[in-house]
């Protein structure tokens, strides 16, 4: 039995998480303009440990641009050449925390490389590809994991709706945003909202 494709579903899934944090940043300037858009992108929630949004999106646009660019190569990956994704190789406290501008082009920079990758063959979600991961504050060694382009496609997306989920508490409990105005669905994993609409009698 063929097996169920899987890239295109990835992502657009990937590239409507992106869209909901172009329409998060974009709701932040119709409420209060450009500046304070900028100021808010910037403000430590106490909530989340002193986080900050541009934080946040920092941090899960890491994971995403870094799996897009691998994917986005996949021409010259082979069983001998496999993509690296080092997630843990980052940099923190950087522009792409407080830039608001900067920011927001990065994402819609990623979002066009899945645009582009969308038009591959399916062939390449099975493609190798070695994961490396910091697991132990105690040693600095990475651990490496054997996997598949299509499986990290699939985890960066997972990994940045909890981000998001951060960036939802921010915006209800710091930064003011109503409940009602965050973009549909924004911080919520899949799987919550299907259990709560099956839930709706």
């Amino acid at each position: 039995m063929a097996s169920t494709p899987i890239l295109r579903p990835v992502l657009a899934s990937n590239i409507a998480l992106l869209s909901q944090k172009v329409a998060l940043m974009d709701l932040l300037v119709r409420k209060g303009g450009r500046d304070k858009a900028s100021e808010q992108f910037q403000t430590s929630c106490k909530y989340c440990g002193g986080a900050t949004m541009g934080q946040h999106y920092r941090h899960s646009m890491d994971h995403i641009e870094l799996a897009a660019l691998v994917a986005g190569n996949a021409n010259q990956l082979c069983a001998r050449k496999k993509g690296e994704l080092h997630y843990d190789l980052r940099v923190r406290g950087g522009t792409l925390e407080k830039d608001f501008d900067l920011s927001r082009q990065r994402i819609l920079d990623v979002m066009a490389t899945f645009e582009h990758i969308s038009q591959a063959g399916e062939e390449i979600c099975s493609l190798p590809v070695d994961a490396h991961f910091n697991l132990s504050a105690n040693s600095g060694a990475e651990i490496t994991f054997s996997s598949t382009i299509g499986r990290e496609l699939g985890f960066v997306l997972h990994h940045a709706i909890h981000h998001l989920a951060m960036v939802r508490i921010i915006c209800l409990n710091t930064i003011g945003i109503e409940e009602c105005e965050l973009p549909s669905g924004f911080g919520r994993a899949p799987s919550t909202i299907l259990f709560d609409n099956a839930q709706k009698p």
